[in-house]
């Protein structure tokens, strides 16, 4: 069994997490699932491994804020597989509602901790039990490099992602290991269950994609990069973000109708 190619995902009982999960059970790698709540963590494990007959699974409590969970969590890896091929570090505090004038102490630390500190220590850890060939993504977020009201620690924190994986691809290329990150935009999740079909068509008007991602989608990008067709393929930040990264203004699906100087433009049609 400790031949078999091995793959952690971090923050993978639902949503994206549990999605890039099942995408490698499904081609039969060993995966390690972690969640904050052990037992959650474990009954994901369990249901993948009943669901992909033949793989073997682990559950591990972590929470990525504290680096003794994150020792102890490679440990296990360690001990039931012998070696970990991928690193998926994907959860995550979204800080939320925190402003440069109502952000404690204790709220910024509990942002970075999670999604920076976690991530570098996490990184660390994977580094040492990868062989040649390993690959590590980290889930980030458009946020990294545009801004918003409201999520000041979240946007330090992932673009302080950004930084570590161009020096993790630096420093871990001559042990062959790659490293990437992806800029997520909206993912649909849970969350939007929430919301009414006025309020889902409201958000899927500003992509130009059209619609938000599922995490099918980001599961599939993360595949690629940890995969041999991505050999080549390190440092860089892959936007899986339908389209929003690239609007400088509010996007308009309707912007040459709405403009009278792209008149010659709908001629040409």
């Amino acid at each position: 069994m400790k031949n078999r190619k091995s793959i952690f995902v971090t923050g993978a009982v639902r949503n994206t997490g549990l999605a890039i999960a099942r995408r490698f059970a499904a081609e039969g790698w060993a995966v390690t699932v972690s969640s904050r709540d052990g037992a959650a963590a474990r009954e994901t494990a369990a249901a993948l491994k009943r669901e992909y007959a033949g793989i073997e699974t682990l559950g591990v409590a972590m929470d990525p804020a504290r680096v003794e969970d994150i020792r102890a969590a490679f440990a296990e890896i360690r001990a039931t597989f012998g070696r970990l091929d991928a690193f998926v570090s994907n959860a995550a505090n979204l800080g939320v509602g925190l402003s440069v004038l109502n952000t404690t102490p204790e709220d910024w630390d509990a942002v970075m901790n999670t999604n920076a500190r976690g991530t570098f220590f996490g990184a660390q850890e994977a580094a040492k039990l990868m062989p040649e060939g390993g690959a590590m993504v980290f889930i980030s977020s458009v946020h990294a490099v545009k801004s918003i009201p409201g999520r000041i620690c979240y946007t330090a924190s992932k673009a302080a992602i950004g930084g570590m994986v161009r020096c993790l691809a630096l420093e871990l290329g001559h042990k062959g290991i790659r490293v990437n990150s992806i800029l997520a935009g909206a993912i649909r999740s849970d969350r939007w269950d929430k919301l009414s079909d006025e309020e889902v068509a409201a958000r899927r008007a500003r992509y130009p994609s059209g619609r938000e991602s599922f995490p099918e989608e980001v599961a599939a990008a993360v595949r690629f990069l940890c995969s041999d067709e991505a050999r080549t393929v390190t440092g860089i930040e892959m936007p899986v973000d339908s389209g929003i990264g690239i609007c400088l203004l509010p996007y308009n699906k309707e912007w040459a109708r709405a403009d009278p100087n792209n008149e010659k433009y709908w001629e040409r049609k």
